[in-house]
């Protein structure tokens, strides 16, 4: 699905919504420095907090730290690449969709990739990168645990994009988007903190029935060498599974779209 000719369209897509987001730069700058503010507050109150008692389900501040700064960076990753998910029930409901499906592109790419919001993409190349950088030094994590972690943040990527066509599916179906995403962003939020703080039976929900935790707590333990090769596997067998499920559930979901002329 994905070829050159699909990626030169897709940059061109990129290039449209960042001269948007450039046209009005207080707001750019104004929105920017908000998102500096309000990770920046909660990332001080969670170093803040468990540097100050004893450690926690095992963890030290600065590890709690490292949890909170690569939930940022997949969170921020997935927001960046997938803010047109956001925007496509007016589509729907404006008849619009007619339009995409007719083009000889891909339609699930122009609704999941269509728009990214690069806005966020200073957040993330620039601070939240080099803070994980920063706080990676404190760990001193080995090549093995850093060659992992980079790929369970890819498989994280990819549970993000099965997340979000599960929510474009839903959407074809019940027109209803903006709540399907709020409930994934409470969802994520949950696991800002490791899901070892959670009960037995809640951590196993966020991490194999809704696999949140496989998303945003893994990675982290990869880089601070605290995941078990089993589990790095069974994280990627199930995101390959979610990924390939929503695939089937977007096709699905094609059959009941009712175009505006019908």
């Amino acid at each position: 699905m994905v070829n050159m000719k699909n990626l030169r369209v897709i940059l061109r897509y990129s290039v449209n919504s960042f001269q948007q987001t450039l046209s009005n730069l207080p707001v750019f700058f104004i929105f920017l420095f908000s998102k500096i503010v309000r990770y920046a507050l909660f990332g001080i109150f969670i170093f803040t907090l468990f540097s100050q008692v004893s450690p926690a389900a095992g963890f030290t501040g600065i590890q709690m730290l490292m949890f909170y700064l690569i939930f940022n960076l997949i969170d921020t990753t997935s927001q960046l690449l997938y803010r047109e998910v956001y925007r496509f029930r007016p589509l729907v409901v404006s008849g619009g969709f007619d339009l995409v499906l007719t083009k000889p592109f891909p339609p699930l790419l122009r609704v999941l990739l269509g728009g990214p919001d690069l806005m966020d993409l200073g957040m993330l190349l620039i601070i939240i990168s080099l803070l994980v950088y920063i706080s990676g030094t404190f760990i001193h994590p080995s090549l093995d645990q850093t060659l992992i972690f980079f790929l369970l943040f890819i498989n994280s990527l990819a549970l993000a994009t099965a997340f979000h066509i599960f929510v474009l599916g839903i959407g074809i179906i019940t027109l209803s988007v903006d709540h399907l995403v709020m409930i994934y962003r409470d969802l994520t939020s949950l696991v800002r903190i490791p899901v070892d703080f959670f009960t037995d039976s809640l951590r196993f929900l966020l991490t194999f029935i809704i696999p949140v935790g496989i998303m945003f707590t893994f990675p982290a333990k990869a880089l601070m060498g605290l995941l078990s090769w089993p589990l790095v596997v069974l994280s990627l067998l199930i995101s390959t599974a979610v990924l390939s499920l929503s695939f089937f559930f977007w096709r699905y979901s094609l059959r009941f779209y009712q175009s505006a002329s019908s």
